[in-house]
């Protein structure tokens, strides 16, 4: 593996080295050019008869990030590489924040109302719920129009809340059913001779089933329509409600497609007119003010008053986003860097409760056992309060257990209890299709690692599955003493299923369906303070220390982001490769 491994890096080296230089080059001049460019902060004024402007969804995130302190755009830099991206250098805003930010405008008395011109809605299906959902509030109050050339799925089930909703001529909108679709790789993998071995408990613990099938399992079809249909339900009571079309005539529509053309989305009242960009102008001209302004979303958040001041009585939020890995790291939740937070955290004597805010499918068994043990000393220090936000399964879910109370969204998906180990048979590969052979001299047939060119003996397949089954029984321990419930309950419950929120309760998997506010609130309250400042751990980087992460993802394969697959790049990245995962791999939106 090693050998293979230096070939591919080596192959791309002088690639990478001839843009990288480059790269630092344009980021140095840009640096410089911004330093010295004597700009000030902008002051921003929101002047009468304006609409906020919301046209990014892109920018709503787990966490605030703060603007750039250089003044320039990171999106005009060209990165070196084309498999990378500096999406992560964006500013982002909370959804908690967006909410603080809508709310305002809605008492803002120079804030007429909201336009929307969204095209893709390029968030999870959850925050896109939320979003309509604060949006729908904020109607109640002041109009909201919109307009765009196309609507997709998300951005039109947005949309739909609006007292006026356009698209131009050419344009369409997406109103459809949800579905899962995923590639399965069994065939490519038995076809260059790769044979991959997996061991798991849990029927439906479905993470690795691309790899080892051609299709979904039965198990997993019943699980996820599961969740589908919850989905599609609300979706479609929502829309109906908002655009006064009766359920079972919109499931019709959308079952003869005929919502997707303008003049169909038109005749079937799904919206409210057909007319181009400038047309749209003179009517908001005419509704709002002849001279209306427009303010975006962000300045507008901007020009509000900061609401977290200083206070010595401290909550903290500690961020697990990603996947669960061993080690060090930014970019997931890896469980040295973690250790180091909730280490921070419990020797600060300023913090008086602590939130453990998840979105995380899980990963790494090991790694997350290691986190699971600091957050349990921290419990016995602080109150401890997790908050769900768009996925808490697996591993994720494992390490929530030690929290005084569980609190998950509407729409978070949460469970997945289950484990699963998988390793790559690599005999055939390398001896028949590339003709490379191994072999070792050893003193004993155990020697403390297993060789991927030679395929499992069954004592090595017996020692996985045995690994297997040691970290599910300690799931099924760690869950049923964090909620309570019997080992053949949580056993049932397990397997690997997923649930929704308000499931999740009726199950006892957690505690309350609501809000990371109310989260706060509960931490406040455990806490013993009315008056409190947020803090937020892991500390958000600079642009610089941001650039030169940038920077380091260049420097190996492993990082690759269109390698988008957790064996591959575990397997590549050597020393991280943790063959046992509590995972959950599908994605829903």
């Amino acid at each position: 593996m090693k050998f293979l491994k230096e070939i591919i890096k080596n192959t791309i080296k002088g690639i990478l080295s001839f843009f990288l230089g480059l790269f630092i080059i344009i980021i140095f001049f840009s640096i410089i050019s911004a330093l010295f460019s004597g700009e000030k902060e902008e002051v921003i004024t929101v002047k009468k008869n304006s609409l906020l402007h919301i046209n990014n969804l892109s920018i709503i995130d787990d966490r605030d990030t703060k603007p750039s302190e250089l003044n320039f755009d990171f999106g005009d830099i060209p990165l070196p590489f084309p498999l990378l991206d500096n999406s992560d250098l964006e500013q982002k805003m909370s959804l908690k924040t967006f909410e603080r930010v809508i709310n305002s405008a809605k008492e803002d008395d120079k804030i007429k109302g909201i336009y929307l011109n969204i095209e893709n809605a390029s968030i999870s299906y959850n925050k896109i719920e939320k979003v309509r959902s604060i949006l729908e509030s904020f109607k109640e109050v002041k109009p909201i129009y919109s307009f765009s050339n196309f609507q997709s799925k998300g951005s039109y089930y947005i949309s739909s809340v609006s007292n006026f909703n356009a698209i131009s001529p050419p344009g369409f909108i997406t109103v459809s059913g949800f579905g899962i679709g995923t590639f399965f790789y069994k065939s490519l993998f038995d076809e260059i001779g790769v044979n991959i071995e997996l061991f798991r408990a849990g029927e439906y613990k479905g993470a690795a089933e691309p790899l080892v099938r051609n299709n979904f399992s039965d198990e997993n079809v019943a699980q996820y329509m599961n969740l589908l249909d919850f989905r599609m339900d609300r979706y479609v009571a929502d829309i109906s409600k908002s655009r006064n079309i009766k359920e079972e005539t919109l499931i019709e529509l959308i079952n003869n497609y005929q919502t997707e053309l303008s003049i169909d989305a038109f005749n079937n009242d799904l919206i409210d007119s057909i007319m181009y960009e400038d047309q749209m102008l003179d009517y908001l001209k005419s509704e709002v003010d002849s001279s209306y302004n427009k303010i975006n979303l962000m300045k507008y958040s901007s020009s509000l008053e900061k609401v977290n001041k200083y206070n010595k009585n401290k909550i903290a939020i500690l961020y697990l986003i990603g996947d669960v890995l061993p080690g060090y790291g930014d970019d997931g939740i890896y469980s040295e860097t973690i250790i180091e937070n909730i280490k921070k955290i419990k020797d600060n004597k300023n913090i008086k409760s602590v939130i453990l805010y998840f979105n995380s499918g899980g990963g790494s068994a090991y790694a997350s056992d290691l986190i699971t043990r600091e957050i349990e000393l921290l419990q016995k220090k602080k109150p401890v309060v997790t908050y769900m936000s768009d996925v808490c399964a697996s591993a994720a879910y494992y390490m929530s257990m030690p929290s005084d109370t569980l609190i998950a969204s509407e729409g978070s998906v949460v469970g997945s209890i289950g484990v699963f180990a998988i390793l790559p048979d690599l005999s055939e590969l390398l001896s028949e299709k590339i003709k490379i052979k191994s072999d070792y001299i050893k003193t004993n047939e155990n020697i403390g690692e297993i060789d991927l060119a030679k395929p499992l003996s069954t004592k090595e397949k017996n020692l996985i599955q045995r690994g297997v089954d040691y970290f599910y029984e300690d799931f099924l321990d760690v869950v049923s003493n964090g909620r309570d419930i019997s080992k053949d309950k949580v056993d049932q419950l397990g397997r690997g299923k997923v649930y929704y929120g308000e499931q999740s309760k009726n199950l006892n998997l957690i505690d309350i369906v609501g809000s990371l506010d109310d989260a706060i609130k509960i931490a406040s309250d455990l806490g013993g303070e009315e008056k409190y400042q947020i803090t937020e751990y892991p500390k958000q980087k600079t642009d610089i220390e941001k650039i030169i992460g940038s920077l380091e993802m260049s420097k190996t394969i492993t990082e690759l982001k269109k390698l988008d697959n957790w064996l591959i790049k575990s397997l590549l990245s050597g020393e991280k490769y943790d063959p046992y995962q509590m995972r959950l791999e599908y994605l829903i939106d």
